[in-house]
This record gives structure tokens, sequence and C-alpha cells, in this order.
């Protein structure tokens, strides 16, 4: 069977985190919007997840790569 690769490789695999616009920050560290993996931010545990360019979307917690 042929292997897949991953979409983002610089998500976590460890743990995949994805939290929706609104909702609450379920721990500090980096985070990007599923459609755009360049895009990261640092969001403090509690923070209301932001929009991303005026628009909902779901946040996937990365690893920092630099």
């Amino acid at each position: 069977m042929k292997r897949r690769q991953a979409a983002y490789p610089h998500v976590c695999r460890t743990a995949s985190i994805a939290v929706r616009t609104g909702e609450h920050c379920p721990n500090s560290g980096w985070w990007s919007p599923d459609a755009i993996a360049s895009a990261v931010r640092y969001i403090s545990e509690g923070n209301v997840m932001p929009t991303f360019g005026g628009a909902p979307v779901l946040w996937l917690q990365t690893q920092r790569s630099a």
C-alpha cells in the first residue's frame, strides 16, 4: 500500500490539536490556519482563537521550525 505524505509536514504529529475560530486556545504554542501552513502565530492558552483574513478558520497546533 502506498504511504501518504502529510500535507503540512511541520504540523506536530504526536498530538494533532485543531481548534476553531471563537473557541478558547487549549494550550500556549504556535498555531497556523488549516489552509495556510506558512501563517504561523503564537497564541497563549485561554485566548480566543482569531479569524484569519476576516474569516473563521480551523487552527492547527504546529512546531516552530526555526
